[in-house]
């Protein structure tokens, strides 16, 4: 068939549409940023409970995994040749997922939250001795600077006495039990957090779209188990049907890389920080340190933080403890650099592996990066998500490095003056 004459006319012209509408679309995001980011505001909203749902399945994933392969180990063979028993099996896995996730939650906040409620409530009750430890130990500091005293202390004074004054006949009525809290928090505590919410009934819809929010997650989150496999190859036929073959591949295995260094770091590090959280409690009740269960809680949970989670924790258990007895914060601040080391060199590596590989440097890099630029969430996802584009750069480094015949170690680069166009050249 004669090629028509106008084919290249036809391409150039859609080549210069595309490059105009191009131009068109950056020039309204770049002069209304404010109007696009609303909008994604607004979608991020509405699909909440769609994320939140992604969340909890990709949580789910491995324990699911682990059942289901349980389930059809017990199975016989000839029993697997049917489809539906399959999808029994499978919806079983699921269903045993969600309740073994269920019940662990339920387990650590039935151990941890009576334990920190009563840390708060004696944290508050010994408030009062605290301030004059401290009154005694300014006064110690100051008697030779008279002078200074006489300007600090009755600072001091005044303020210790509010405070006192405060937490005795503000805070402290109010935590004599967990219903009088409650009621407390109901009446006085969030009509003041809610500003400009005058009624209880706006806190009320907030907390049933919250509830609704967090049971449509639990749906989807089942809907996505019970579907993985059609969306993993629906998404192949999509990737295919777009790219070759061979750049197929490469997207699809990066995928899996990305899915890999991900799951591996998020579930181990959750698993690791519980771990370091239960060791922390129980040394903390073995060494009688004030505060067991609170102190406990807060290394755990910080300790989710790569590389600053550890100091972001001990800092205030160790001001806390500080408070009751410096010798008992001495060593606290020992046994915290033992945990960490055992966490680092032991612990750690044992349930993590080389999740990341990323180095040191990478890592700190990371943290910082999308720590400034996501908060906490950052801190927690940014190295795995650092991960996965450094994975990508690193294969595409390797490819370009192929393609033109040189080395792809880094040992070779190290003092290297020569230049390697010459040899390629030759070669």
């Amino acid at each position: 068939m004669k090629p028509s004459p106008f084919k290249s006319y036809v391409a150039a012209g859609v080549t210069a549409f595309c490059v105009i509408a191009a131009a068109i679309l950056f020039f309204f995001l770049f002069f209304h940023a404010s109007t696009v980011t609303s909008f994604l505001v607004m979608i991020a909203r509405i699909l909440r409970p769609i994320f939140m749902g992604m969340v909890l399945a990709f949580l789910l994933l491995p324990i699911h995994r682990h059942i289901l392969r349980f389930l059809t180990a017990m199975t016989p063979n000839h029993r697997l040749e049917d489809r539906r028993n399959i999808r029994f099996l499978d919806v079983t896995a699921i269903i045993l997922s969600l309740l073994f996730a269920f019940i662990l939650l339920y387990l650590l906040m039935a151990m941890a939250l009576p334990q920190i409620y009563l840390s708060i409530v004696g944290l508050v009750n010994a408030f009062p001795g605290y301030i004059v430890s401290v009154q005694n130990w300014l006064q110690h500091f100051l008697e030779d600077n008279p002078d200074i005293q006489a300007i600090i202390m009755p600072l001091y004074a005044s303020a210790a006495t509010s405070l006192e004054h405060w937490l005795s006949s503000d805070i402290l009525p109010n935590l004599k039990s967990i219903t009088t809290t409650i009621e407390w928090i109901r009446q006085s505590v969030l009509p003041n957090l809610t500003g400009v919410v005058s009624n209880v009934s706006a806190l009320v819809i907030s907390l049933f779209v919250l509830f609704k929010d967090l049971l449509i997650a639990l749906i989807v989150s089942v809907y996505l188990l019970a579907r993985k496999d059609i969306f993993s190859a629906q998404s192949k036929k999509i990737v295919y049907s777009i790219f070759s073959p061979k750049a197929g591949d490469l997207i699809v295995a990066e995928t899996r890389n990305a899915y890999r260094i991900l799951s591996g770091f998020i579930n181990g590090k959750l698993l690791d920080s519980l771990i370091i959280g239960i060791i922390a409690l129980v040394c903390c009740n073995l060494f009688r340190f004030p505060y067991p269960a609170l102190v406990a809680t807060i290394i755990g949970v910080t300790n989710i933080i790569p590389f600053f989670g550890p100091f972001i924790g001990a800092i205030p258990c160790a001001l806390l403890i500080l408070l009751v007895s410096p010798i008992q914060c001495i060593y606290f601040v020992i046994f915290i650099l033992v945990l960490q080391q055992f966490d680092g060199n032991i612990l750690g590596p044992k349930i993590l592996g080389d999740s990341t590989g990323l180095a040191s440097f990478w890592v700190l890099f990371s943290i910082l990066l999308f720590g400034g630029l996501f908060g906490f969430a950052g801190m927690v996802l940014g190295v795995p998500v650092f991960a996965m584009f450094y994975s990508v750069v690193n294969r595409l480094v390797r490819l370009g490095l192929r393609k033109h015949g040189l080395p792809q170690d880094t040992d070779f680069y190290l003092g290297q003056t020569k230049a390697l166009a010459q040899n390629t050249e030759k070669e």
